[in-house]
């Protein structure tokens, strides 16, 4: 007997990337209109899209 696939509401498959999209936003943001602390701010917010992305690469099922 074949198992049926897990459907997952429309929240839960963009709420990841809307995250991302939001910080990388922010850091952009962040980093050209803020000096000293802001543009560390603005640099750790768009490091979370490059930890996301390494995180889905290392846990990702085959």
């Amino acid at each position: 007997m074949r198992k049926t696939a897990q459907q997952f509401t429309l929240w839960q498959v963009f709420r990841a990337p809307i995250l991302i999209a939001v910080l990388s936003l922010f850091g952009l943001i962040a980093a050209l209109l803020g000096d000293g602390a802001w543009d560390v701010v603005g640099e750790l917010a768009l490091a979370s899209s490059v930890a996301a992305t390494l995180w889905a690469l290392a846990t990702r099922r085959r």
